[in-house]
């Protein structure tokens, strides 16, 4: 039926309370817009007198306008319906939601008889008549007289208001359901969550992180959103909603971009990509927006981009479907109820179509629930397959393995064969050089013998003439003698059955006989020895060391500069004897001198200059045997050191 008020031209149906328990307030209301946000109750008593209201069809679904709403509606109720009438309106997300309500028996149309009563998610719950998810007004109804509601609602997001008067017991019911499916929804979102987490921690795959990431967002963003909230800790719940909610949403498009990037790596097209990053630039401008203020601008680009996101995976998802049927399935579901899920929420959000009493759900919440959980099917399938695929790599690996072990084995056990049989020609052919040697030199001693004693009685007999021809063959004679103690000498180091004989040496006489021997075999040679020894004593074998000291010399004066000396530099340090060994030289590359020391290792830069690779090797042997140590310095300016280090003997002890 329809209202009569005097002065009054038009109004909505009543809504008449009667047998039922709940009434929707669909298709009994009026509504006004307030195009300047700033009009009075008593204007809009005006204009409603003057029948400017008009009459909506279902439920209001204003969008994200930048204007104010007033909604009129007239209760009566009969004797059926109990006398308190619980008024329920919803959403719990909008800004400012004020009810004027007429006293009874009241002049409809004079401001001062109805009573103000505001609520809004800007109020503080305590100072709600009733704390409830959704704003509750407890009504005292008399029967069969009609009540006048007018309601005045304005939203920074987007305004919509649908409304139902309960009795207090379906009131009650209602809000039981709703609070056990809310409970329900969030327990499986946690679940979901910790799987997620657990398989990220477990196997490190940044692609678990982030759908854990988007599970929370949604899990604090339907907290806000379904008002659980303002049960759980209704202190903050006025400071803190659209925080979560408008916060919420931008985290939420910031995770699912990175997780869709992570998710179709490889097949997105360039714009794509670029898309899915850009929509990262739109999550974090929709966060900052809450605190600055201009998130009624940004939320809408939020949601249409949300929309486009998905629309363009779901174009992805068949692709995938192809490539990998088994989770591709899960995914392209997923993103097909996604779509439908998010296409009618963003068109309700915008105002585009009237909401009625049928239509008033919020279809996100559903659509996230089967997205979520078809997604973490999809990867929980990706996981096993992986898991499969990595079982059959490490079978294949491992068989490789004991392939590749058993070719290792065979080849060193061959290797080792090789090397006892190289081992045991080395061995055959020292003891035969040493054999020869010995030989050699025992058959070499007796001419030469003979040869030094006919030049002692040459030299006797022919006085001071002819005293330089026969120095020279002196040392000709000599120079043969030292060729050989030097290669037997070689040859006694190579075989490990001679045993040493060491005995107390003069320093300083030790150092001065091979100066002088190469002083006058290499008379084009200059060779300058610096000394500072004086009673030092050392212990070892005098040709042994003669040896090494000679090599070293050998060394410097053939691979050093022609026209620069060679300089000796010999003093105690320590206890020790060190002689070092000085040249300039063009034909030593410092990356050799590592393993210049090495048996049958010659320079690179060498060039012509006659040698065999031994002269190091076996400088090094005798210093180990005589318990001292050889090493090679090179500097920038082409400055070679060889150098000496040996224990002196300690006085006192022999």
């Amino acid at each position: 039926m329809m209202i009569c008020i005097p002065g009054v031209t038009r109004s909505a149906e009543i809504l008449s309370l009667e047998e039922k328990n709940a009434y929707e307030l669909a298709g009994h209301m009026d509504v006004l817009e307030d195009l300047s946000m700033q009009m009075t109750f008593p204007q809009a008593l005006e204009r409603f007198a003057s029948g400017e209201f008009d009459t909506l069809s279902g439920n209001l679904n204003g969008g994200y306008a930048r204007k104010a709403y007033w909604i009129h509606l007239t209760l009566q109720r009969s004797e059926e319906f109990t006398e308190t009438a619980m008024l329920r309106l919803s959403p719990g997300y909008q800004d400012e939601v004020t009810i004027y309500i007429q006293d009874n028996d009241a002049n409809p149309l004079s401001p001062t008889s109805y009573r103000k009563v505001l609520l809004g998610d800007h109020i503080p719950v305590n100072q709600r008549p009733v704390i409830h998810p959704d704003f509750v007004v407890p009504l005292k109804l008399r029967a069969n007289i009609p009540v006048e509601l007018f309601i005045r609602i304005y939203s920074n997001s987007s305004m919509s208001l649908a409304g139902k008067v309960h009795t207090p017991l379906d009131l009650e019911q209602h809000t039981y359901r709703d609070v056990v499916m809310q409970s329900g929804f969030l327990a499986v979102m946690l679940v979901i969550f910790m799987m997620n987490l657990i398989f990220f921690i477990s196997i490190r795959d940044s692609l678990f992180l982030y759908f854990s990431l988007y599970i929370l967002t949604v899990f604090l963003t339907t907290i806000a959103l379904e008002g659980i909230l303002t049960l759980i800790w209704p202190e903050v719940v006025h400071l803190a909603s659209d925080y979560l909610v408008y916060g919420g949403i931008g985290a939420q498009v910031i995770v699912f971009s990175a997780f869709s990037i992570k998710l179709f790596h490889g097949m997105p097209g360039t714009w794509t990509l670029r898309f899915l990053h850009l929509m990262l630039l739109v999550g974090f401008l929709t966060m900052v927006a809450v605190p600055l203020g201009f998130y009624p601008y940004i939320v809408p680009v939020t949601f249409a981009g949300s929309l486009t996101i998905i629309f363009l995976l779901l174009k992805l998802s068949v692709k995938m479907l192809q490539d990998a049927p088994q989770s591709g399935l899960f995914i392209f579901l997923a993103f097909a109820i996604s779509t439908v899920g998010y296409t009618y929420q963003l068109i309700r959000l915008l105002g585009l179509i009237p909401l009625g009493p049928a239509w008033d759900i919020n279809t996100i919440q559903p659509a996230n629930m089967v997205h979520i959980v078809l997604i973490s099917l999809a990867l929980s399938e990706r996981l096993r397959i992986a898991e499969r695929e990595l079982g059959e790599a490490s079978r294949a690996a491992e068989q490789r393995a004991t392939e590749l072990a058993r070719e290792m084995t065979q080849e060193l056990m061959d290797n080792k064969e090789r090397l006892e049989f190289a081992l045991a020609t080395e061995h055959l052919s020292a003891e035969r050089q040493h054999k020869f040697l010995t030989m050699v030199s025992h058959e070499y001693r007796t001419p030469l013998a003979i040869i030094q004693g006919n030049l002692d009685i040459l030299e006797i007999k022919s006085g001071k003439q002819g005293t330089m021809e026969l120095g020279t063959m002196r040392r000709a004679v000599q120079r043969l003698v030292d060729v050989m103690d030097v290669s037997l000498e070689q040859s006694r180091l190579m075989d490990p059955q001679v045993s040493a004989k060491f005995k107390s040496i003069p320093a300083s006489v030790f150092v001065e006989k091979p100066v002088e021997a190469v002083s006058w075999m290499w008379p084009e040679r200059k060779f300058i020895l610096d000394m500072t020894l004086e009673n030092e004593r050392i212990s070892g074998e005098l040709p042994l060391l003669n040896t090494a000291l000679f090599n070293l010399l050998d060394n410097a004066q053939k691979y050093s500069i022609r026209s620069t000396p060679v300089e000796i530099f010999s003093k105690s340090y320590k206890n020790h004897l060190v002689i070092e060994v000085v040249n300039r030289t063009e034909t030593l590359d410092p990356d050799e001198i590592g393993f210049i020391f090495e048996k049958y290792q010659r320079g690179n830069l060498s060039g012509q200059i006659a040698g065999a690779g031994v002269g190091l090797w076996l400088v090094r042997q005798i210093m180990h045997q005589h318990e001292g140590t050889v090493d090679l310095e090179y500097d920038q300016q082409g400055i070679v050191t060889a150098r000496l280090t040996m224990p002196l003997e300690v006085p006192g002890i022999s």
